[in-house]
């Protein structure tokens, strides 16, 4: 047999791997199909369910959503406009690293890549999504992030928001931001808005809300590269993670619930978009005891774990973040 024989084409001189594609598309194309499996009803599967619940009764209030969408339609133009003057935009050369983190998030959550801007505000660490139901997506990543988070805790916060892109949130976060910050803004139009909104609407956004960042909590999990960093980037975000004061101890951390759960004071919650960080550790907790997270992620799962359904998932993280009434933390 000469040489020219004996090669990888084999006897029909066809390469057997030349008709495989191997393109970064097929492979966007492959995640997003899989992630499609994890739709119920057109909803994600770890979408935490009084999220759906009360997003439905706002969305059934009549006049309420031509109201939000009238508020995000003046307000996100402006934004992106002063986001293009102040901030930088991530892409490929320009932090790639963050770039990537995205693309990651997004292929994992099976959503289109939204652009991230990086905010120069060194003192504030924060991070949020804009939108309307017409437009691209923004995600907003204040420099302190940068700075004080590991990369595993960074992308942790990304996943969250891409998680608000994933569960069609934007409309609703991005009127209820405006509405709790309606005159810090310079735009009069909003602020004749705001005077139209009456108080149980208001409390009714931010019930919602509330129940929006448990569901995108477990969208930071699913997205992380360690099932902890949810955690102690939640940890991060109650103090600042100022001056390089080293490993967080989340069980201290953790002691501070059942002091919260027991004061009156715990209802000026009630007024927040979002659970006291607290709170919400406990509902990651949960989730990371879940049959949904490794559904997600098996290749975290150990052999002989105990793992909770959604429905025993979502009751015990109503338990945790329910701001009139929430049980003493359990032993862990």
């Amino acid at each position: 047999m000469s040489l020219e024989s004996n090669n990888t084409t084999g006897l029909s001189g066809i390469n057997p791997t030349g008709t495989i594609d191997v393109s970064f598309r097929k492979y966007v194309d492959n995640r997003t199909s899989s992630s499609a499996v994890h739709l119920v009803n057109g909803i994600p599967d770890y979408a935490y369910g009084p999220d759906f619940v009360l997003r439905e009764k706002l969305r059934a209030i009549p006049g309420a959503f031509p109201f939000f969408k009238a508020i995000t339609n003046q307000y996100v133009p402006y934004m992106k406009q002063t986001l293009n003057m102040n901030a930088l935009r991530v892409g490929p050369e320009q932090f790639p690293e963050v770039h990537k983190m995205t693309q990651e998030c997004a292929i994992r959550l099976g959503i289109g890549m939204p652009t991230v801007y990086i905010y120069p505000e060194p003192a504030i660490i924060n991070a949020y999504t804009i939108a309307t139901e017409d437009d691209s997506p923004i995600v907003v990543v204040h420099s302190s992030l940068l700075e004080r988070f590991t990369k595993g805790e960074l992308k942790a916060v990304i996943g969250h928001e891409c998680g608000h892109i994933h569960n069609n949130h934007s409309i609703y976060t991005t009127a209820a931001d405006i509405i709790l910050n309606a005159m810090s803004l310079g735009l009069p139009i909003l602020r004749q808005l705001m005077s139209l909104l009456s108080m149980p609407l208001r409390y009714a956004i931010q019930a919602w809300s509330r129940a929006a960042e448990v569901t995108c909590d477990r969208a930071g999990v699913i997205c992380s590269d360690d099932i902890n960093d949810e955690l102690t980037s939640k940890a991060k975000f109650m103090y600042g993670a100022a001056f390089d004061s080293g490993e967080i101890n989340l069980e201290a951390v953790l002691k501070q619930y059942d002091m919260l759960r027991s004061t009156p004071v715990r209802l000026l919650e009630l007024e927040s978009t979002h659970p006291v960080p607290v709170r919400r550790m406990f509902a990651v907790m949960e989730f990371m005891s879940s049959e949904l997270l490794y559904d997600w992620r098996p290749e975290w799962r150990t052999p002989g774990q105990k793992l909770l359904n959604k429905q025993e998932l979502d009751a015990r993280c109503e338990q945790y973040v329910g701001v009139i009434k929430s049980k003493k933390a359990s032993k862990r």
